[in-house]
């Protein structure tokens, strides 16, 4: 019934601005000829902009547009683009994408109009070669044809260049208002950044200039913060130098580890990131260059980064890697197995801590003493040899030295 009132009153709506426009609509007097093109500096002009948001949200939203666009509306020459709704282009590669992506389909402020992402691969026992998780998402959304999974963007490659071209000129026929960028795996080049009549945006794992690079998410908990932060930036052609939009903070608990913030950065930050774009196109918000002198650079990540010496390594710095490389690459140390005399890879699989205790012991405290003996504040530690299950620390003790 609600549904049914709401589509009549917008059908009524978009009625009496069609009679205002072919009968009242200044445009339409005796100085039509010279009023023409002339009435309203928005476009679409703002009775075409009003059917459209009738045609697209509900009354009470449409309503709220609609006058928000008058209060702005005045006479003028020049043209300003203001739409009823934005275009976007994704591009992802990565299963953090899924929700923004999703978040951006669903809302009716947005068409997502094109995706962008990694090309498939094989996986799986059999290597069998599979789309990723954003085309396995965008499927659901659009044809085939929008979505493009190009090696490179490089116009110049002399081996990718083909397919570089056809992703470029399938984007402007595209006409986005905006590109998303979100974890997309290669630099973005200049000619695509140029495409968006808005601006080509990226959600950047950390408080920029601050751990610029590949792997932002994981160096706040190597440098043992208490809080990290989100940007969303203006992107230009180098690696997370563009202007900064909008922030938004996330706390880091001690007991959370990087599968926590990336489970948070999911579930709170896609409608955070739609709000943002909607007051960045109404100049809400403004761009703010970064401070490059105060820029710090974080590394792509490595299996030999997640290596620890369990006897020698503090504590505070064992935990502290253990947060950070909890989806990868794990925390691992080598240990002989001393009934075969060889030495394995282990990794931790688990290690839970009494925070207050920690606070005592962490600056001399380790791990394990050569006898096996656990520090006095970890409450919960469970080792596996690589590639197999996760063993007790007694069961670890018994067989392996480390």
């Amino acid at each position: 019934m609600i549904a049914f009132i709401d589509m009549f009153f917008r059908k009524l709506s978009i009625f009496l601005i069609k009679v205002y426009q072919k009968t009242l609509s200044p445009d339409k007097w005796i100085l039509s000829w010279w009023l023409k093109g002339r009435v309203c500096m928005h476009e679409p002009h703002c009775s075409q902009y009003a059917i459209l948001c009738l045609k697209r949200y509900n009354i009470f939203t449409s309503r709220r547009k609609i006058m928000e666009r008058i209060s702005k509306c005045t006479w003028g020459f020049g043209k300003t683009y203001d739409p009823a709704h934005y275009r976007v282009v994704f591009m992802s590669g990565a299963p953090i994408g899924v929700p923004f992506l999703e978040s951006l389909n669903k809302d009716p402020r947005y068409d997502v109009v094109g995706v962008v992402t990694m090309p498939d691969q094989p996986s799986g026992r059999w290597m069998k070669v599979k789309p990723n998780i954003i085309k396995k998402t965008a499927l659901t959304m659009l044809d085939e044809h929008d979505i493009k999974t190009p090696r490179s963007l490089r116009l110049e490659s002399k081996k990718y260049g083909k397919e570089a071209q056809e992703t470029y000129q399938r984007l402007q026929e595209l006409q986005p208002d905006f590109i998303v960028v979100i974890a997309y795996g290669n630099l973005v080049r200049q000619h695509i950044l140029d495409i968006p009549t808005f601006a080509p945006i990226n959600v950047h794992g950390s408080i920029l200039p601050e751990y610029r690079g590949a792997s932002p998410l994981q160096s706040v908990f190597l440098d043992k913060r208490k809080e990290t932060w989100l940007t969303i930036m203006k992107m230009d052609a180098t690696l997370d130098t563009g202007d900064m939009i909008d922030f938004h903070t996330i706390p880091l608990p001690f007991e959370r580890t990087v599968r926590h913030l990336i489970d948070e950065i999911m579930k709170s930050w896609p409608t955070f990131l739609n709000n943002t774009l909607e007051a960045y196109a109404h100049n809400r918000l403004v761009d703010k260059p970064q401070d490059d002198s105060k820029a710090t650079l974080c590394s792509k990540i490595t299996k030999e980064d997640g290596a620890i010496d369990p006897l020698t390594d503090s504590l505070e710095d064992i935990y502290a890697k253990y947060r950070a490389y909890a989806l990868r690459p794990k925390t691992h140390f080598v240990a002989l197995q001393w009934r075969k005399n060889e030495n394995k890879n282990m990794i931790i699989d688990t290690l839970t801590i009494d925070e207050t205790l920690f606070q005592e012991h962490k600056t001399k405290g380790l791990l394990l003493d050569k006898k096996g003996t656990v520090n006095p504040c970890i409450q919960t530690l469970k080792v596996k040899p690589e590639g197999k299950s996760a063993t007790s620390r007694a069961s670890f003790c018994n067989g392996y030295i480390a």
